[in-house]
């Protein structure tokens, strides 16, 4: 019995291994934006964007320091 992979919706080529932080779309680490999101007083959350999600600062609070370009 084969396991359907699924595959990442940035690329189209790769397998996905996680999900977007914020619209949650399969990705790719390769097409994936690690973040660390700094909450409350030294709480740190490891996220995951796509590339649209990381620099949407209504989503991604890092995303005001990210080069635009993309």
């Amino acid at each position: 019995m084969s396991e359907i992979k699924e595959i990442c919706e940035v690329c189209n080529e790769n397998e996905a291994q996680i999900k977007c932080s914020g619209c949650g779309i399969a990705l790719c680490y390769n097409c994936a934006h690690f973040e660390m999101v700094g909450s409350g007083c030294g709480t740190v959350y490891p996220l995951y964007y796509c590339p649209r999600c990381a620099h949407d600062e209504k989503i991604n609070p890092n995303a005001g320091l990210k080069d635009q370009e993309w």
